[in-house]
């Protein structure tokens, strides 16, 4: 019997609960990250003369480092462990963060790109380490859940620095951002190492020489009955095949190009509200302390969009739901470009178009750590997510050419709110395909049994 499979049915202890805080904490990092140019944006722009286009490639640096980051990089975890995994995801988005403030107007903004390359790498890695540990330590009822909960940290993040690090920019510098990142990065990668514990399902691979004596450390800590031999696991087929021939082979395969594709697609649109809807409402105001608030509307409608689909998670299957959501997402983004900057309307508009938008990242961390074996879950994971940064690090890019060739804010947000309909259909088809093969009870469920066995 698997480990995650004994322990998903019963009650979590407070080894599990320590997992699933540390890593939702870790994931505030990357919502930290996500908002930081889009708050620091108009004092980026007003401070270094650059043109929207240029910008958006200080907007990109991070998701270009995240694409590295998760295919390159975060396939390491499957070899030397997820724990160990995080605490060097932390201390790279330390050293990212620490270089972006030695940009001047003499250097140019190449050292802010460079920053949020390093700085993105640490979190391709981290989101891929962090999801997969916390589908194997969360239970089973709560699972969707904690999830949604886990995805809306994107948001707590972006809300922490709105609300606190964004209105002190004016008075400090932009530099402040860097340095609050730079601090926070470093209290998580000790947090990491001090509280974390290994990947069960890591441990169960037998990895290690003593990986039955830590396993077993672990279900003591926890109360559970210590295990005579590694349990029995689809570790030989992996390892003759490879975790990356894994991944792309026979129907798994079609499902990570269709995941893929979604959500790729997701993250065009999705970048471009998170990097051009604040900056855009500033700008037209000629006000940068507006970039902080529509951050704030933006976090605080993805927080409650993600708290209300993981209630309907729980209820209704996670692959039916998921095209729901992302349709009104494409509905409410494009209403938000419709509207105009006028304020109050743009808060309130931004905040409704966020409620569903960002719900597409619960639904897509719950779906795909299910589809792939465990000695292929980080591989898996990375190479989904990662592919699909290509469409966040085009977002601000292509959104500043789209502006700067004259395209006006209605048009603008309809144009990349169109994307998430693609996400739509294929998440549908990943429903469908999964029933006609049968195999959906096994693939599909987003349990911690299924996530992480």
């Amino acid at each position: 019997m698997r480990p995650t499979v004994h322990l998903a049915p019963e009650k979590m202890t407070g080894l599990q609960i320590r997992a699933v805080i540390v890593a939702i904490a870790l994931i505030v990092l990357d919502g930290y990250d996500v908002s930081l140019t889009s708050f620091a944006a108009p004092y980026l722009e007003k401070g270094f003369g650059v043109s929207k286009a240029e910008l958006g490639l200080v907007m990109s640096g991070a998701l270009i480092g995240m694409l590295i980051g998760s295919i390159v990089v975060a396939p390491l975890a499957d070899r030397i462990g997820r724990r160990k995994m995080g605490v060097l995801s932390a201390l790279t988005i330390a050293v990212g963060m620490f270089i972006g403030p030695f940009a001047t107007l003499q250097t140019g903004t190449w050292p802010l790109v460079l920053s949020r390359i390093v700085t993105g790498v640490g979190l391709g890695c981290l989101v891929s380490v962090a999801g997969v540990i916390l589908s194997e330590y969360t239970g089973r009822r709560v699972y969707s859940l904690v999830m949604a909960v886990y995805a809306a940290a994107i948001n707590i993040g972006g809300l922490f620095g709105s609300l606190v690090i964004g209105p002190m920019l004016g008075v400090h510098g932009w530099q402040l951002g860097w340095w609050a990142g730079f601090a926070l990065s470093a209290v998580a990668a000790v947090a990491t190492f001090a509280f974390l514990p290994e990947s069960l399902a890591w441990l169960s691979e037998g990895r290690r020489a003593d990986s039955l004596q830590r396993l077993n450390t672990l279900l003591g800590k926890m109360g559970r009955p210590a295990l005579d031999a590694l349990p029995e696991t689809d570790s030989t087929t992996v390892r003759a095949k490879g975790t990356l021939r894994t991944v792309f082979t026979g129907r798994v395969g079609f499902y990570t190009v269709l995941m893929i594709v979604g959500y790729l697609a997701y993250m065009l649109s999705f970048y471009f509200m998170t990097n051009w809807a604040p900056s855009t409402v500033a700008d037209a105001h000629h006000n940068p302390p507006l970039a902080a608030q529509l951050v704030t509307a933006f976090s605080v409608g993805g927080i409650l969009g993600n708290v209300l689909f993981g209630f309907l998670a729980d209820r209704f299957n996670i692959r039916l739901l998921t095209p729901v959501f992302l349709v009104l997402a494409t509905v409410t983004l494009s209403l938000f470009g419709l509207a105009g900057p006028s304020m109050p309307t743009a808060w309130w508009m931004l905040f409704l178009a966020s409620f569903f938008v960002c719900a597409g990242t619960a639904s897509f961390y719950a779906i795909v750590p299910t589809l792939y074996p465990t000695l292929a879950r980080s591989t898996g994971f990375g190479v989904v997510i990662g592919v699909g940064r290509f469409g966040g690090i085009a977002a601000p890019i292509v959104g500043g050419w789209a502006f700067d060739g004259g395209m006006g804010m209605g048009a603008a947000f309809t144009v990349f709110a169109l994307p998430m309909l693609l996400a739509a259909v294929c998440v549908v088809v990943l429903h469908l395909s999964t029933r006609r093969s049968g195999s959906e009870a096994t693939e599909v469920q987003p349990a911690p049994a299924a996530a992480a066995a």
